[in-house]
């Protein structure tokens, strides 16, 4: 990735911050409800990709529906759990943020849901990560430049401020979409993730319109305009152009730009809707702006220094550009970051690393490959760094059984993560723990009498005496 923010790239960035700032106009434009609206253009846009993302995904569809990777660890069928949590948080940040720009002016809808890095670094900091002093300025001026702007709309009326309400919960629900986006996207493919999102996310917006009574598709040709525009800016040209960008150009200087959304909204909505908020408004739009940069700013530079995939939005960075459909492979020395981060405790940042890593080779190798099994062994070796001893023995039998398992039955790696496992086995000092593991390890040790003694000693020590746990 380059680190300066070349013509090319700025010019990608203007086309994004173009395509996404034709949202609120458009919604405000069209004049249909909000729910059908955000029904609609969900299901135009997985109608245009799901086919051809699935058709190209098809064996990781079966492989993750299958489970083929679910002997210890059920990675696949996690992400798919985060995937129906996000859909539903992008289900929300539809219905609240649409509705609100109709409620609203363009501006403040736009200005108010910029808030998502705020909201984002709250959701980091409850998670246990410690955003940076610069980041927590940001966060209270923005929070700050809400208030301020939401209160200049008091005097315009209840509507108005129902606007800004709902226009900031889209805000906290899209931080809730890229939060469990961020858990569940190093385990399934861009296509897979997204045609799972946006799945979720239109039969949910479907039953919205049905349970208040909304029609789903009774558009009007002003309506139908509004959304074919949905469909071909923010939702396609949008994203492409973001992900364009985001492969030669620093993540946070794209952050930053793309908080030229709100002004160039609200310019549209001026010129077309002839549409703009009162004049006290603007200060605390202003105030907005300003923080959530510092916040996206500060988060950069507070990030753990670890190692950066291409293509991918930098560690810490909460910003927007954490969607789901930004991919990437594993960088070489992805291993330093890894033991550098069990080492210092940061157990979420190593298995983030880790099935980042893994879901790249299963896609290149397969499920059961040595490549895709090597990972497990490297998530034991970093259990056994952070003493638990009794997930490194499930994860040392898991991998002893991949290696064991034809065509591709590699004896020396079997025997090696076996012994592993028995050796660990050895120290565990939680009974339940070795009565639990033990008849599986005494299983793969059946050719070998003097393994299966001493497992028979043990755990008939363990079933003699009292309960004994760490």
């Amino acid at each position: 990735m380059r680190t300066k923010l070349d013509a090319v790239s700025g010019a990608a960035v203007l086309v994004t911050v173009l395509a996404f700032s034709a949202t609120a106009p458009l919604t405000a434009y069209a004049a249909a409800p909000a729910f059908a609206l955000a029904f609609g253009r969900n299901a135009l846009g997985l109608l245009t990709l799901g086919p051809a993302f699935l058709l190209a995904r098809r064996r990781e569809v079966h492989r993750v529906f299958s489970g083929e990777r679910g002997l210890v660890r059920r990675e696949q069928r996690r992400a798919v759990l985060f995937g129906l949590g996000a859909g539903t948080a992008l289900a929300v940040h539809f219905a609240t943020f649409m509705t609100g720009a109709q409620l609203t002016s363009v501006a403040m809808a736009t200005g108010l849901v910029a808030t998502q890095p705020v909201w984002q670094a709250l959701i980091a900091t409850a998670q246990g990560r410690r955003p940076s002093r610069a980041a927590w300025t940001g966060l209270a001026v923005s929070v700050a430049g809400a208030v301020v702007a939401s209160g200049a709309d008091l005097g315009t009326g209840a509507r108005a401020v129902t606007g800004d309400v709902l226009a900031l919960a889209g805000a906290v629900a899209l931080a809730a979409y890229t939060a469990l986006s961020e858990e569940a996207r190093p385990d399934v493919s861009t296509p897979m993730y997204s045609v799972l999102c946006f799945s979720v996310c239109t039969v949910e917006m479907l039953l919205l319109c049905l349970v208040t009574g909304t029609p789903p598709v009774a558009f009007t040709a002003q309506a139908w305009y509004a959304l074919l525009g949905l469909l071909l800016l923010p939702q396609l040209l949008g994203l492409f152009s973001l992900n364009f960008a985001l492969g030669r150009a620093p993540a946070t200087a794209v952050s930053v730009l793309l908080l030229l959304e709100a002004p160039v909204a609200a310019l549209v909505a001026w010129l077309w809707l002839g549409q703009l908020p009162t004049g006290a408004a603007w200060p605390g739009l202003a105030m907005i702006m300003l923080g959530v940069a510092v916040v996206v700013i500060g988060d950069a530079r507070g990030a753990p220094a670890a190692p950066e995939l291409p293509g991918q939005v930098g560690a810490g960075l909460h910003t927007l550009l954490q969607h789901p459909i930004l991919a990437a492979a594993p960088a070489d020395d992805v291993y330093d970051g890894i033991w550098r981060d069990a080492r210092l405790g940061r157990l979420a940042e190593a298995e983030h690393a880790i099935r980042r890593s893994e879901n790249h080779a299963v896609r290149l190798h397969g499920a059961k490959s040595a490549e895709a099994t090597h990972w497990i062994e490297v998530r034991a070796h970093v259990a056994h760094l952070t003493g638990d001893g009794r997930l490194a023995v499930h994860l040392w039998l898991s991998a002893a059984r991949f290696h064991a398992e034809p065509p591709r039955r590699e004896t020396v790696r079997m025997r090696g993560c076996l012994e592993r496992a028995f050796t660990e086995w050895r120290g565990l000092r939680d009974d339940g723990a070795v009565r639990e593991l033990g008849p599986a390890l005494r299983q793969m040790y059946a050719s070998q009498p003097h393994c299966v003694r001493e497992i028979d000693a043990r755990l008939a020590a363990c079933e003699a005496a009292p309960v004994r746990h760490e």
